[in-house]
């Protein structure tokens, strides 16, 4: 049974996989690129997990990505390329200034060295001993810095890839370096609030900055002169210090709320002929300032999430800008005129749920927004938009008609499933709404929220609740309605799973066994088995109408997140926090498969109503679309 699915699998992969480098010849052939063995399909570029550059002749952009490296046209944003070989997000990149490599630095705690040209791998540098979150380039290409989460930067030789020497004197991650444009010194930020200089060839330090105790520095320049260090932070402001020195020079930070950034700075970098200095910021904004007088030049509007990266063209002509939002906005540096927004990147895919035709999928993610994506070409159909926080869950109604999504904080939104109309929203005064379910009668809703211990039924009908489950004060994460619509079934952080009968609202069986968190539960399509999943790596099948155990399954993942029943009732899908779907023949208990591909936590999984397809979202920000046709089980 195993070596046919491997065989399909196989098949499968070698019929949707196309050329790895090929240029792009439409807005969706990424979708089948780089495809992790097994997939069909994925959905969405992946989050954009750190910065974005552009190369050295100024006619590509480089974006660190959690599936990857993404290279784009910086004229026209066409996708050009994707570098995939980092197993986790990538957190950095840097082109070379002589323009022949690219290095990426990834929470795989690895570094690379790429050809710039072709995109091939040339270079993997291992000795981090945590995920690395920065790199960069010295003026002659020769030397790379990286700095990461074990708290210290390491330089190595770029032709040779040998590690040269560890500077040691962080007390936290390492977040930014930056070399002087001579070469001589290191410029490095941390989690420990200070800005460290360091003398390249001997590897001391020279200098320490910390401006404030609770001052959290996040990224780092040089000006190009070399004379002068930026560096950005939690307290809203950027801020210059003396390169020679370090002493404290200026924060950029406004004269009052309208030029003036409200909340952190993540992202920092001088113009060309250092004149002017540009920041990112979490306030969804990005702004220019005049590097001699501090004053505010310009402020750069339209992204709808934290904006954490930006730079300028080698000509200081244009900027490019990443966000949260999902979409890198290309900018006119002189009128601060958007020029070009590329989209299809989304951050963290929480929900996931097929229409009952099985051509949609509908996916909710923490950028606000709801897509819908045709299933068969890869292609959105639609982006609900409305809500003012991370959309939590999703759900179909099972007519198909209606679409029901949830998002941070006490709201649920209807949607028309056709239109993408807005047809209803109910709002309850408690925390967030994390899960949402239809009953089969598609007039009652069920939700769950975090920090909730009881379950809201809605009458749609009347848009008011009409019942209220509520056992004692431990939290209830997520709830699965029986398919005959007797039950409702809800994993708590206590690790019991309790199970309602819905014509009385009263507990009919408290189920134990799990000893942390239950994080999934998940009918059978009959109802005669009820799964729930759990962070002690354990995942148990009841019988819903008995209360008895009937078989537990032990995942390698110690933290199962999510889990479904295929519509035949032959197979258990397992989503786990270290980015794998773990299959299993729900008869005999066995495993049947490992599907590797995400990145990041799998945050929920679903079969399409005709088992061909499983689908799973994660927080690397994308969908894929696993093929299961030839059937799993014999």
């Amino acid at each position: 049974m195993q070596k046919t699915l491997f065989l399909i699998l196989a098949i499968a992969f070698s019929i949707c996989i196309v050329p790895q480098y090929s240029s792009a010849q439409d807005t969706q052939d990424w979708q089948l690129r780089n495809l992790p063995k097994g997939a069909k399909a994925r959905l969405g570029k992946g989050a954009i997990t750190g910065n974005v550059t552009f190369s050295t002749e100024g006619k590509r952009i480089a974006v660190a990505c959690s599936t990857g490296i993404w290279i784009y046209d910086a004229e026209t944003g066409e996708p050009l390329k994707l570098l995939t070989g980092h197993t986790k997000n990538v957190m950095s990149v840097a082109f070379s200034p002589d323009g022949t490599l690219l290095a990426s630095a990834s929470y795989d705690s690895t570094v690379r060295l790429w050809d710039a040209r072709t995109g091939t791998e040339l270079q993997v540098l291992r000795g981090h001993k945590d995920g690395t979150r920065t790199v960069a380039f010295n003026s002659d290409s020769s030397l790379l810095a990286s700095g990461s989460d074990d708290k210290t930067i390491r330089l190595w030789d770029v032709q040779t890839g040998t590690h040269l020497r560890t500077l040691t004197r962080h007390e936290e991650h390492v977040i930014s370096v930056a070399f002087s444009p001579d070469g001589q010194t290191l410029a490095s930020a941390s989690d420990d609030q200070t800005m460290r200089l360091w003398n390249v060839q001997t590897g001391t330090l020279v200098r320490m900055a910390k401006l404030y105790e609770t001052d959290r520095i996040k990224t780092v320049t040089f000006s190009p002169d070399g004379k002068t260090v930026a560096t950005g932070s939690n307290y809203k402001a950027a801020y210059l210090w003396d390169a020679q020195t370090g002493e404290f020079l200026s924060a950029l930070e406004g004269q009052d709320n309208s030029d003036s950034h409200n909340a952190d700075v993540m992202s920092v970098t001088f113009s060309p002929d250092g004149s002017e200095l540009a920041t990112a910021s979490q306030d969804y904004t990005a702004r220019l300032w005049d590097a001699q007088t501090g004053k505010s030049v310009m402020v750069l509007r339209g992204h709808t999430s934290y904006v954490h990266s930006i730079t300028f063209s080698p000509d200081g002509k244009r900027l490019w800008t990443g966000s949260w939002d999902g979409t890198l906005c290309l900018w006119n540096a002189n009128t601060g005129t958007q020029l070009r927004t590329i989209k299809g990147h989304t951050y963290h895919i929480n929900s996931i749920a097929f229409s009952p035709d099985g051509k949609t999928l509908v996916a909710g993610s923490s950028s606000n927004s709801v897509h819908l994506w045709n299933t068969q070409t890869g292609e959105i159909q639609q982006e609900l938009k409305g809500h003012t926080m991370r959309v939590e869950a999703v759900a179909y109604s099972p007519d198909g008609k209606t679409i029901a999504t949830s998002s941070g904080r006490e709201t649920i939104r209807l949607w028309n499933a056709q239109t993408g109309e807005l047809s209803l929203e109910l709002k309850r005064r408690t925390s967030s709404i994390n899960n949402i379910v239809f009953h089969p009668d598609g007039i009652q809703l069920f939700s769950a929220g975090f920090g909730d211990s009881d379950v809201h039924v809605w009458d749609l009908q009347k848009n008011e609740i009409k019942n209220i489950l509520l056992e004692d004060t431990v939290m209830v994460n997520n709830v699965a309605c029986h398919p005959a619509g007797e039950q409702l079934a809800g994993g708590r952080w206590d690790g019991t799973v309790l199970i309602w009968d819905i014509n009385t609202n009263k507990v009919a069986f408290r189920l134990k066994g799990h000893r942390r968190h239950v994080e999934a539960v998940a009918y059978s399509p009959n109802g005669s088995l009820l799964a729930s999943a759990a962070e002690d790596g354990t995942v148990h099948l009841w019988n819903p109408q008995t209360g008895e155990s009937v078989r537990i399954l032990h995942t390698k993942d110690k933290r199962n997140r999510c889990v479904a029943f295929s519509p035949d009732g032959k197979i258990l899908a397992i989503g786990g926090w270290d980015g794998t779907l773990y299959l299993w023949d729900v008869h005999t208990g066995s495993p049947i498969i490992e599907l590797k591909g995400h990145t990041y936590y799998v945050n929920s999984v679903a079969f399409s109503p005709d088992r061909k397809i499983l689908a799973s979202c994660s927080d690397d920000g994308t969908v894929l679309l696993w093929d299961l046709t030839g059937g799993v089980v014999d």
